[in-house]
């Protein structure tokens, strides 16, 4: 790909790809019928997206992506998004189009929301989203019915909750902090699920469970807050990694010191 130079991070959504190169410029390419390209893309010259251009955006210190949306940190600490946002995944109000089929932010736009925080990570899944910052605190937003924030339903911050017709609780439209985890380092959003890898190695999954993505045992339910993964696969390992997709998930590690593996099981003792 010859026009893109010195690119030191890439990101994926469903069928659109961001990269930063080394001075903080960004890319775009893939479909942007949802403006998660950055960029209008007209009907009759939509192959045009296929190529990686920029798109005003030159101080990134990291990107991130959802399905449908986009993310960027800038160096002055401000959150950006754009692209789809029926669910509030973009974490922007859109105040009369809030909640409507095909909402879409046109253009980066500042997530007012994540102001108040240092964002190291901000990532998606298919309708939600979510950032870890400094100092380890994991935020998120968007779509709620499988249990996809890991808030619990008492929890759910009254002026930022959106409900049905039917008066069910359907999204979250602003960045919320969820409650009762360690430090995070990183978080992975599946298309329905989510891991947090702790700074400590351990990992914690909650989200749709049907197909056993979130690795919590046989009975494949979704799993409502942020629950450890715990089983002989993990014990003896210190995690530093995960990735999820639509119905699977991965994650890696190194192996704990002798030490700390013989301490654990000394003091389950």
């Amino acid at each position: 790909m010859p026009n893109l130079k010195n690119i030191v991070e890439l990101v994926t959504g469903t069928d659109h790809i961001l990269a930063r190169s080394s001075t903080g410029a960004v890319y775009a390419w893939g479909n942007g019928q949802q403006f998660q390209l950055g960029r209008r893309v007209i009907e009759r010259t939509r192959l045009n997206g296929l190529t990686p251009r920029e798109f005003g955006l030159r101080k990134a210190r990291s990107i991130g992506a959802g399905s449908y949306h986009s993310f960027a940190v800038l160096n002055t600490g401000k959150v950006m998004a754009w692209g789809l946002n029926q669910y509030g995944q973009c974490g922007i109000n859109m105040s009369e189009a809030q909640g409507e089929d095909g909402s879409a932010v046109s253009k980066p736009t500042l997530i007012e929301g994540l102001l108040p925080y240092d964002i190291v990570q901000i990532t998606g899944g298919e309708h939600h989203s979510a950032a870890v910052t400094k100092d380890g605190e994991l935020l998120v937003w968007g779509r709620l019915d499988a249990n996809q924030l890991g808030i619990p339903h008492d929890q759910f911050p009254k002026d930022a909750t959106v409900f049905d017709e039917h008066g069910k609780p359907r999204f979250i439209s602003v960045p919320t902090l969820v409650p009762g985890l360690p430090p995070i380092a990183s978080i992975a959003c599946g298309t329905h699920h989510n891991i947090a890898i702790a700074r400590d190695g351990t990992a914690y999954s909650w989200g749709f469970g049907e197909n056993y993505q979130v690795g919590q045992g046989p009975k494949g339910e979704d799993i409502l807050t942020p629950t450890q993964i715990m089983n002989t696969a993990v014990k003896e390992v210190s995690l530093s990694f995960a990735g999820c997709g639509g119905q699977f998930s991965v994650m890696a590690g190194t192996d704990k010191p002798a030490s700390a593996v013989n301490g654990v099981q000394d003091a389950a003792a």
